[in-house]
């Protein structure tokens, strides 16, 4: 019971502060003060713990409590922002139905950082095999300016590098030992704007949009035909945004349009740039006096954690839950490019972005006993 109460207080407290990422909402007022709460709750443990600005009230907290052995470093992450909270009444107040928890960030994945912070509580006061390193940062809702500071700066701070890394993103208390990676790309066709009623004083930049989409819709397919990832299936791309125009009696000077292709672990940055080529001639072999212009915007990489000896050690502390691809990316991957195996480890829920975002209880609880069995009996695992 106190457990459970320790995890319900800490969640509660957590959903009760606005962390909406401000750069997808307006809500959103930035992480400093979920951090500071986090950043306190470890200061009472006399945990070692620092607040991190990585820019404006942005920022990470990161604590390490040292174990045993000082150079077996267990890396747990959680991010303290969530997506923004229109159309739901009190987002920040925890509503209990049942098992469910109710509330913004509820699911994803506030109830993961409550986790890691019994886990700081439990072996404040206990003898620890290895060294933890708690991390919960800013930004991965949006462009993960949080975990990239905290691989530029915290991480070469440790004495060792992380013999592994546990991302407590929601997986239905699944080890996710891979996850989808993303591209983003525009298309941009630039025309001559003329007057409706003559058209052909102008060059419409829409009509080519229509190749760039056959195209799309071509490689797409062609995906889907390809032998599946065992944990994630197909790779796939969709069209996300066009913009064009000025008004319905004008010949549009200008189009553009982005689309996401969901990437695999083993694609190469050369089939994508393959495929964008492709959607680039299809544009610039349509009839007109059109210019193209097109490019890759931002990128992040997929994630592929091995079935080995650390990962079985994990599965086995969990009562061999099973393995699972996610479709989502997180930020795993980054500390993943950095020399971290990494994989997804959280509870149970539903409604991730959603209105109706809620996370299991009793799941919380489970985690937490699973992740302290692992720590807990690291050494005699291995020995």
């Amino acid at each position: 019971m106190i457990l459970q109460s320790k995890l319900i207080q800490y969640i509660t407290d957590l959903v009760a502060i606005n962390s909406v990422n401000p750069d997808l909402s307006t809500e959103g007022q930035g992480e400093r003060e979920i951090a500071q709460y986090v950043h306190e709750h470890f200061q009472k443990l006399g945990i070692d713990t620092k607040i991190d600005t990585v820019q404006g009230d942005r920022c990470n907290t990161t604590a390490l409590l040292n174990g045993e052995d000082s150079n077996q470093i267990l890396l747990m992450n959680g991010h303290l922002d969530t997506v923004g909270i229109k159309g739901m009444d009190d987002p920040f107040t925890i509503r209990k139905d049942g098992d469910r928890l109710y509330g913004r960030g509820t699911y994803d994945m506030l109830a993961g950082c409550a986790v890691q912070m019994c886990l700081a509580n439990y072996f404040a006061d206990q003898s620890c095999p290895i060294s933890l390193a708690f991390t919960f940062v800013c930004d991965e809702e949006n462009k993960s300016i949080g975990m990239e500071h905290l691989v530029k700066s915290f991480l070469p701070s440790l004495s060792s590098k992380p013999f592994l890394g546990i991302f407590m993103e929601p997986t239905e208390e699944k080890i996710g030992i891979s996850h989808k990676g993303y591209n983003w790309y525009e298309l941009k066709i630039k025309g001559l704007a003329a007057h409706g009623s003559r058209p052909e004083q102008g060059v419409n930049a829409i009509f080519p949009l229509q190749y760039a989409l056959e195209t799309l819709d071509d490689i797409n397919k062609k995906l889907s035909e390809k032998e599946p990832h065992p944990y994630l299936g197909y790779a796939t791309l969709h069209p996300g945004l066009i913009n064009g125009g000025t008004a319905q009696s004008v010949i549009a000077a200008e189009a553009t349009l982005n689309w996401e292709r969901r990437t695999l672990p083993g694609e190469t940055q050369k089939e994508l740039d393959q495929e964008l080529k492709q959607v680039v001639e299809a544009v610039e072999s349509a009839t007109g006096d059109h210019q193209v212009f097109a490019k890759q915007v931002y990128s992040r990489p997929p994630n592929q954690s091995g079935e080995d000896s650390l990962i079985r050690m994990l599965q086995k502390a969990t009562g061999n839950k099973s393995y699972s691809g996610m479709s989502y990316w997180a930020d795993s991957a980054l500390a993943a490019q950095a020399g971290i195996p990494s994989v997804l480890f959280g509870p149970a829920g539903h409604g991730a972005h959603a209105i109706d975002e809620w996370v299991s209880e009793s799941s919380m609880i489970n985690c937490y006993k699973y992740l302290r069995n692992f720590i807990s009996n690291f050494q005699i695992t291995i020995s």
